[in-house]
């Protein structure tokens, strides 16, 4: 207790909102790059811009996307030790990667039908309703025909199924969390384990598979070009692969058409 006392000192887990200057503080943390490099040509706006740049896609809630062909973005500024980036531009990260600092409630910068896919993980539920739809909107707008989006989020289902049946999955997310290092350990309560998730991480909506199809449909997808897949398995595994694996025990991954 006392070794969490130090490290982590004023810590609540009880007050969310008292949190939030915390969160801000660590994303800042993890939001640096060794080098960023202004490109001159600015953002590509079309389909053959982002051709001419090597990329068949955008990545968002991603400061250095895994995919070597991939555009991220975040609405949070990355650093460098002698740089910042700034929204409308666009940065080289590292010698080998792409990235541009956008607003997700806004309209996005590019032409229709520019890219191949479009990824998000964990991005939706980190903001309102309308904003999610507006933005998946956009998603559909900017897919080229065929392409495809994919999203992947903490499904509801799964923390009201662990409550209700004490089957071992809030104590097993409880330990992730811990190992992570982010804050001193949850309580255990089970009925705090399911509040955080709406409550901390400035978390604003939490989808189930039935909730995730409604804000598809509110943004354009047909329902039968929306599909429930797995962990690292979907209609381009090069999309699919971006799935990271330690929340996989909590996520839920959706795939829609274009």
């Amino acid at each position: 207790m006392t070794k969490n006392a130090d490290r982590f000192p004023g810590w609540d887990w009880d007050d969310p909102e008292g949190l939030t200057a915390r969160l801000d503080d660590f994303s800042a943390d993890v939001a640096t790059c060794a080098k960023l490099e202004a490109a001159p040509g600015g953002l590509p706006r079309d389909h053959a811009g982002f051709r001419e740049l090597g990329l068949t896609g955008i990545e968002f809630a991603a400061f250095r996307t895994a995919h070597p062909h991939g555009l991220g973005t975040d609405l949070a500024t990355l650093r460098s030790p002698d740089a910042a980036t700034e929204p409308g531009t666009l940065y080289r990260v590292d010698g080998d990667r792409w990235f541009t600092q956008l607003d997700v409630s806004r309209p996005l910068p590019f032409a229709d039908a520019s890219v191949d896919w479009v990824y998000a993980e964990h991005l939706i539920e980190h903001v309102t309703l309308p904003v999610a739809a507006g933005w998946l909107c956009e998603a559909r707008r900017v897919l080229r025909p065929g392409g495809v989006l994919r999203i992947t989020t903490p499904d509801l289902a799964r923390y009201l199924v662990g409550y209700a049946t004490g089957d071992g999955f809030l104590a097993k997310h409880r330990r992730r969390l811990t190992t992570l290092g982010f804050g001193p350990p949850m309580p255990a309560r089970p009925a705090f384990l399911v509040n955080q998730i709406f409550r901390h991480y400035g978390h604003q909506w939490i989808y189930d598979l039935d909730e995730l199809r409604h804000v598809l449909a509110l943004a354009g997808f047909e329902a039968g070009r929306i599909r429930h897949c797995a962990y690292r398995e979907g209609a381009r595994a090069d999309v699919a692969d971006l799935d990271t694996a330690f929340r996989t025990d909590e996520t839920i991954y959706v795939e829609a058409d274009r």
